[in-house]
């Protein structure tokens, strides 16, 4: 994971997650994820595009349960 923030508002993330516990190797699936995204107070916009393996997943300190996807994402977070 590689996070860049430009300024107090904006962010920019890649994630590289790579499966290296199958014994063969062209099985090993590789999951890239890029991310940009737009802070406002407590509320948090994301678009995304890429391969994502279901499970946890944390960008920027904040983590939440995803379903597995490939293509574009959109995302809106709010903390009250």
């Amino acid at each position: 994971l590689v996070e860049y923030t430009v300024s107090p508002n904006w962010f920019a993330a890649a994630l590289l997650q790579y499966n290296y516990g199958n014994d063969h190797e062209y099985d090993r699936d590789k999951y890239p994820f890029f991310s940009l995204g737009y802070i406002n107070g407590s509320n948090r916009i994301t678009i995304g595009y890429g391969k994502q393996r279901a499970g946890l997943f944390c960008v920027g300190g904040v983590c939440r349960i995803v379903p597995a996807s490939s293509g574009f994402t959109v995302s809106v977070t709010s903390s009250f």
